[in-house]
């Protein structure tokens, strides 16, 4: 049987949504439905969460950006997050994530689901270790029921996808803290289940009982995002043997899920020099069956603190061009601080560019439409289509705001390339 037939609750999106998802993504249905069949394409959806866009991640569907927000235990403000998650989807993010560890989660994350209709994604593993540090106790001091409790519990709340570090391992997480690495392990679920497994000496817990945690995510179609616990947090890392160690058993268990009725999706890297990026998504893609891939970045470089949105679009853009699916954006606070406000806002666009880039090399309809018609509204000097069709209308309004009323743009005023030659026998411009 396939995941449709396995999972009524895709199928029943599918068949209310299925016209209106062909049509924005440009696919024919049948095509929809032989991709998610064959795990190369995910619908997310939960219909707990009551609001819910139902989303397609995978190519050749639209590349979908992902927005990170959420509360921290230095920087804990819901109302604050609450404005990040409007400029998100302004923005024209496509889902986003909470990765709040700080205060009451439960509510940050409800509000979350009442407040907007993109999919949602959350990190369970912080719930529980929050929980354990704000009484005193070790944050890997958790057992597996408290664990699945959890997931079952935020399932229920209506969370769309959950990063899930399945495919995590004893013997990959010593490899990757042995020494070895430059930078260790730098994802928090990572470092979490990889305290657990030292201090307990036992095989990770999620990949010991995954067969429970499939049953909790197919009752609510909640998209397993299969973590990369082991990504590389420095350029020097990327492509060791830790990772790939990890993303091998990736590859088994989106099988394994595939095979369940439950739909997943493979987390990636990272920090990936420019070089390395090609060869990184095309061996994630082949070890993991064609699932789709989420992917941080990758940052091209580890030296653009304060600038990170920038390095993180251009390794996303070679990322999509060669695969990946679902862009994580980074914002210009990354490695600095919890962003704010406005770096939700550039992380976002900084995405979208990527996407776009990527999309125009891959030939996508929708995206060599759009460059096609800005291109002509320039040559016209056409600045209310120009602001239609760019990536961020409002910067564009904003920074011809004190020169609205010219055909010019404020560079080259009188000595504009296009009227130039509009009548070359007229007399010459005057300044």
């Amino acid at each position: 049987m396939s995941l449709i037939g396995k999972n009524p609750i895709v199928a029943k999106f599918l068949a209310s949504h299925g016209q209106s998802l062909s049509e924005y993504e440009r696919m024919p249905s049948q095509d929809i439905h032989a991709a998610i069949d064959a795990g190369r394409m995910v619908l997310l959806a939960n219909p707990g969460h009551q609001s819910v866009r139902p989303t397609l991640i995978g190519q050749p569907a639209r590349v979908k950006v992902n927005a990170n927000i959420g509360t921290s235990p230095m920087i804990s403000n819901i109302e604050m997050e609450m404005r990040k998650l409007d400029l998100a989807e302004k923005a024209g993010a496509h889902a986003f994530m909470d990765l709040s560890l700080h205060g009451d989660l439960d509510e940050v994350r409800t509000r979350f689901l009442a407040a907007s209709p993109l999919p949602l994604g959350t990190v369970p593993l912080y719930s529980v270790a929050q929980r354990l540090v704000r009484a005193g106790k070790d944050p890997s001091d958790f057992s597996i029921q408290d664990l699945l409790d959890e997931i079952a519990k935020q399932a229920e709340q209506g969370v769309d996808f959950m990063t899930l570090h399945c495919g995590l391992t004893a013997r990959g997480a010593a490899w990757a803290a042995d020494g070895r690495r430059v930078l260790g392990i730098v994802s928090r679920g990572g470092s979490i289940l990889a305290r657990w497994m030292k201090r307990h000496k036992k095989e990770n817990p999620l990949l010991d009982h995954y067969d429970a945690l499939l049953d909790i995510c197919l009752a609510h179609n909640v998209t397993i995002s299969l973590g990369d616990g082991l990504r590389p947090g420095a350029g020097a890392d990327a492509g060791d043997a830790a990772q790939w160690e990890e993303v091998s058993v990736l590859g088994d268990l989106a099988r394994r899920a595939l095979e369940h009725g439950v739909q997943a999706m493979i987390e990636g890297p990272g920090h990936v020099p420019l070089h390395l990026v090609q060869g990184q998504i095309q061996g994630i893609k082949r070890l993991t069956n064609g699932a789709p891939l989420y992917v941080l970045g990758p940052l091209t470089t580890d030296s653009a603190a304060g600038y990170d949105h920038i390095a993180g679009a251009i390794g996303g853009a070679q990322a999509a061009y060669f695969g990946a699916d679902f862009l994580c954006y980074l914002t210009p606070a990354e490695h600095v601080t919890l962003p704010g406000p406005e770096d939700v806002w550039d992380g976002v666009k900084a995405s979208l560019i990527a996407a776009q880039s990527a999309e125009v090399a891959l030939g996508r309809p929708w995206a060599v439409e759009r460059d096609l018609a800005i291109s002509k509204a320039r040559a016209d000097l056409d600045w209310k289509e120009i602001t239609a069709q760019a990536l961020d209308p409002q910067s564009v309004c904003k920074r011809r705001h004190d020169h609205s009323g010219e055909r010019e743009c404020a560079m080259c005023g009188s000595f504009c390339a296009i009227r130039m030659l509009e009548n070359p026998d007229a007399a010459p411009c005057k300044n």
